[in-house]
């Protein structure tokens, strides 16, 4: 499993409701753009309309362990005995679910883990803004992968899966999470 972009993920949602923090209608030193004007990208479209908030949706309910295995068994058949799978919610604010998994023949110590999250509609514009979008059909509302990152919006719920090892496996997994909305 690649540790930096797990790192990355919880730093991004821990930071995401920071982002409009600072108080004041004062310019900031250097002249920099303030308020509204600040708070995104010129490139990201502002949509009022759009929620803020993050959905109160326990991520480690999307897929339930059980449901996990069975996924990762399909999109990892091999004869190195039955996968286990357990979760944890990962960080403070709860919007993340870190899954390990490992096989029965596996040593000790020798599970992997990815990690499965839930963002407001606005967090997706910053978080998927790492580069070009590649659009996956069939999956909520609107799906797409971006720099091995996978989001798929539902309603007003974002999902997005990191660290999986393959695009197929971690598509399964972005379409059961976004299929429990």
């Amino acid at each position: 499993m690649t540790r930096p972009r797990l790192i990355v993920l919880c730093c991004t949602v821990a930071l995401l409701p920071l982002a409009g923090c600072g108080g004041g209608d004062e310019p900031s030193a250097g002249g920099a753009p303030t308020g509204a004007e600040a708070e995104l990208p010129a490139d990201v479209p502002v949509d009022a309309d759009v929620p803020t908030e993050t959905p109160a949706v326990d991520p480690c309910s999307l897929v339930s362990n059980e449901a996990m295995a069975g996924i990762l068994t399909e999109q990892f058949p091999s004869d190195e005995g039955d996968v286990t799978v357990t979760s944890q919610p990962l960080g403070v604010l709860g919007t993340t679910c870190e899954y390990s998994w490992t096989r029965s023949s596996w040593g000790e110590g020798s599970g992997k883990e990815f990690a499965v999250a839930v963002l407001a509609p606005t967090d997706l514009e910053y978080a998927a803004a790492i580069g070009e979008r590649t659009p996956i059909d069939g999956v909520g509302d609107e799906a797409f992968e971006v720099s091995e990152n996978y989001f798929a919006r539902v309603g007003d719920t974002v999902v997005h899966v990191v660290n999986l090892e393959t695009p197929e496996a971690s598509v399964a997994v972005l379409a059961a999470a976004a299929g429990a909305l």
